[in-house]
């Protein structure tokens, strides 16, 4: 064997044991390194997962009352800048439309007043008013009967014992 041939023949062994190496290191890698790889990083995943939660809660927890703050602050100015806005337009809007509907209101009124006075029954009303005026003037003629028949008044608590 001359020189090239011992030449390939140490090139091509050692072609051979690199490619060899290279698939005996990726089964390996594919088997066992790989599984153990996955389970690992899903491991970190969740620790990393779990810490930016917390963190960013606490972040949240720490930001959430200034920025309450701030917006109740910022609402507050603008309830006080508009507010006197929207009193001095709803004031005008209110009388405006109560000076429009002021007439029709009053007609409703005075209509409820006609019914309600129409409503009565003037026959109980002219009833009850008689009964009254008799009553009255029943009460005076007996007055005036009492005087004009007046007597002694011995004569008088006579009459009223037996009459009793």
């Amino acid at each position: 064997m001359n020189g090239a041939q011992l030449l390939i023949l140490i090139v091509a062994v050692a072609m051979a044991s690199s490619l060899s190496t290279l698939v005996l290191g990726w089964i390996v890698f594919r088997r066992w390194v790989r599984p153990q790889m996955e389970i690992r990083l899903a491991e970190l995943a969740e620790l990393l997962e779990a810490r930016v939660k917390a963190g960013a809660g606490e972040a949240g927890q720490e930001l959430l009352e200034p920025l309450r703050t701030q917006v109740r602050c910022g609402l507050e100015d603008a309830a006080g800048n508009l507010l006197p806005q929207a009193r001095s337009e709803l004031g005008a809007e209110f009388r405006a439309a109560a000076l429009e509907s002021l007439p029709a209101f009053r007609e409703e009124v005075r209509k409820g007043f006609t019914d309600a006075i129409g409503a009565l029954d003037a026959g109980d009303l002219l009833d009850r008013t008689a009964k009254k005026v008799v009553r009255t003037s029943s009460s005076l003629m007996e007055s005036g009967l009492n005087l004009f028949l007046a007597g002694r008044p011995g004569d008088r608590d006579d009459h009223r014992e037996s009459s009793d």
